[in-house]
């Protein structure tokens, strides 16, 4: 068997550290994989574009689609959620190998043509563990990465929600307000007949036309509402705040009253803010592991070939080498600010938990006194309050009653419908808040 010369062993030596690598960071981990599906599939946007200006009416549900799929803040969030995948393959991969060349100058056109060089590998081997240990951190904190991005999307659309439901109530007060300005038109020559007929006074006309000034005011207060809400939504749709937007279409249906405390458990189980907080205590104690493994030492093997010696069989070079952790201090402070961000994420984690609980108790609390006043409006206020106006014009038009009363049960009549809208609003925008608490956009 011939001896192996530089050439052959230098090769030889790559194709070792080589495959020692590729071994290493080609083998495929299911968790990887899955949290990359998974990541993937969670932030791939749907391709809504719709023509937002040919369209006459449309729905909450169509805006959130919208919005998830255009606002530039979710997008951020989004590029970061795949950089965080990408950790993964960068820090359980070994490090480059070394290829080092070097020759001595005196033995240059030397006699004889005995001309000396050096090569060498390098490549360094973590302790074992260590890699895992470091790949199983990348996947936690993408994880963790991933359900921030869930969270920010159900605060989204709970933005959204309330952009669209303050849109639609901005429509709506427009349109009580033409009502009433056809109302008091309509006592206006009630009046002037009245006055014509000298069974009135001059000063119900007069009363008349204040009214109607301060209706045509209120155009003007609720369109600066709609151009607001109009702006808030569009910015929230990724669009131009100054673009126009159809009519909400309509007011989603109301679910009845939902079980609080099953929603709490659903809350503490499902919550993507909850799951993000579980998943960096995971992080923090596989840094922990980490800073404790800091202690054992890594290994470099080295393969070379020296022309310089003079017999063949001391040329080719195989070692190892380990490095030596020496500095207990540097360590030590290592494993004591792993602890610390620990223990850190861990208060966080309770106070996520606390807050949800807050938070649902509030909005529970808050989506049941709205349900019982939609019901009060409907069934009894805004009933008695039509057929108080109704009585009202008959009686000022039989004179049995003043301008005044008649204008009285008016007022009371808008207000009565504006706060009716209101709390139809306002029912639906607790109901967000409870999903929202909850952690879903549904």
């Amino acid at each position: 068997m011939s001896r192996p010369t530089g050439v052959w062993f230098c090769l030889a030596s790559a194709l070792f550290l080589l495959a020692t690598q590729g071994c290493a960071t080609s083998k495929p981990n299911s968790d990887f994989e899955q949290i990359a599906n998974e990541v993937a599939t969670s932030i791939a946007r749907t391709n809504i574009h719709q023509n937002l200006e040919t369209t006459k009416l449309f729905e909450m549900e169509t805006a959130v689609s919208i919005a998830l799929d255009n606002n530039p803040s979710l997008a951020s969030i989004r590029r970061g959620v795949a950089m965080a995948v990408e950790k993964y393959p960068q820090v359980t991969a070994f490090d480059d190998p070394m290829l080092g060349v070097g020759f001595f100058p005196s033995t240059a056109g030397a006699n004889g043509g005995n001309f000396a060089y050096k090569i060498d590998f390098k490549q360094r081997i973590f302790y074992p563990g260590k890699l895992r240990l470091k790949g199983e951190k990348a996947i936690a904190e993408a994880t963790a990465s991933l359900n921030d991005f869930g969270s920010a999307k159900v605060k989204l659309a709970s933005l959204v929600k309330s952009a669209y439901l303050e849109l639609f109530f901005a429509h709506r007060a427009i349109e009580v307000n033409e009502e009433n300005k056809k109302l008091l038109q309509e006592f206006k020559t009630i009046a002037e007949a009245q006055y014509s007929a000298g069974k009135g006074n001059l000063q119900d006309v007069i009363q008349a036309d204040l009214d109607l000034a301060k209706a045509e005011h209120n155009d003007i207060m609720f369109e600066r509402k709609l151009k607001v809400a109009t702006a808030r939504l569009n910015t929230l749709m990724g669009r131009k705040a100054q673009l126009p937007l159809p009519a909400p279409a309509r007011l989603p249906l109301m679910p009845p009253l939902p079980d609080k405390e099953i929603l709490l458990k659903k809350a503490l189980n499902k919550n993507p803010s909850i799951k993000a907080a579980r998943f960096k205590i995971e992080a923090h104690n596989l840094s922990l592991k980490l800073a404790h493994a800091q202690s054992y030492p890594d290994f470099t093997f080295t393969g070379s070939y020296n022309r310089a010696w003079a017999k063949d069989e001391l040329r080719p070079f195989v070692g190892v080498s380990i490095n030596i952790p020496l500095l207990s201090s540097r360590l030590r402070a290592k494993k004591n600010i792993a602890k610390i961000k620990l223990n850190q994420a861990n208060s966080d984690l309770t106070a996520k938990e606390n807050d949800i609980r807050f938070e649902i108790e509030n909005a529970w609390q808050r989506l049941k006194e709205f349900h019982h006043s939609e019901k009060i409006f409907s069934e009894i206020i805004v009933p008695q309050t039509k057929l108080n106006l109704n009585a009202a014009r008959a009686g000022y038009r039989n004179g049995g009653n003043d301008f005044l009363t008649l204008v009285t049960a008016e007022r009371s009549m808008v207000n009565t419908k504006l706060k009716y809208e209101r709390v139809l609003v306002n029912l639906r925008l607790m109901q967000a808040m409870l999903l929202e608490a909850v952690g879903t956009n549904k």
